[in-house]
């Protein structure tokens, strides 16, 4: 059974598309593969990204988001604004359960692996507790380097293991696009898998299949 976080440089990403690539491609494959997003925050009616996952696994939403809230924010942001926990305990019991049930799950965060889920709590504290490998996602462009090193750095300080980094968005118009990927290399001492940009959510096979390689049990 194979347990992942998939976190980001920074909000808006593409999280969640790398996730639901992963999860419809490995479904696919004949794969039991579930999907995860313990917190999704700015959520008015049905959760955007929780139903996107749900369609790409079958699973009912309320099985991949189980915790909502309105306000745009980080999830200890948006609990100290509208006045509610994040129950943990109960969080990893929903997580215990998916476990047991799916080959593959891919756990999404909230933002980058620091943001904090409750006081003192971060995704990374999440990943280090339920023991996930983590797959960084960050852009393709210019500024990505600090985000994606720091990101990086966080996470193994933390004693977690980092199996791919993506760079995610490339259009060949930034120049930069061209140098980062052997940059974060060098930094990291991980290639990155790159992809382009596309138009809605659905990616190419080819451009999926190295992160199908690094995720699949």
């Amino acid at each position: 059974m194979r347990a992942v976080l998939i976190t980001g440089t920074d909000t808006g990403v593409g999280k969640t598309y790398v996730t639901y690539n992963i999860a419809r491609f490995l479904k696919g494959k004949g794969i039991r593969v579930g999907c995860f997003k313990p917190v999704e925050t700015h959520v008015r009616g049905t959760p955007q990204d929780g139903s996107l996952l749900a369609e790409a696994t079958g699973q009912p939403v309320d099985e991949v988001v189980p915790v909502r809230f309105s306000l745009p924010l980080s999830p200890y942001a948006a609990q100290m604004e509208e006045g509610r926990e994040v129950d943990l305990e109960e969080l990893r019991d929903r997580f215990l359960e998916l476990r047991s049930k799916y080959e593959v799950l891919l756990v999404e965060g909230a933002g980058g692996i620091a943001v904090p889920i409750r006081k003192g709590y971060t995704y990374g504290d999440l990943a280090l507790d339920w023991e996930l490998d983590v797959l960084i996602v960050g852009r393709a462009g210019l500024g990505t380097l600090n985000h994606t090193y720091l990101t990086w750095f966080y996470a193994v300080s933390k004693g977690l293991n980092v199996i791919g980094i993506v760079l995610n968005g490339f259009t060949g118009e930034d120049v930069s696009e061209r140098t980062n990927p052997r940059i974060v290399e060098e930094m990291t001492g991980i290639r990155p898998v790159c992809l382009p940009k596309t138009e809605g959510y659905r990616a190419e096979e080819k451009d999926i299949l190295p992160l199908l390689d690094l995720i699949r049990p």
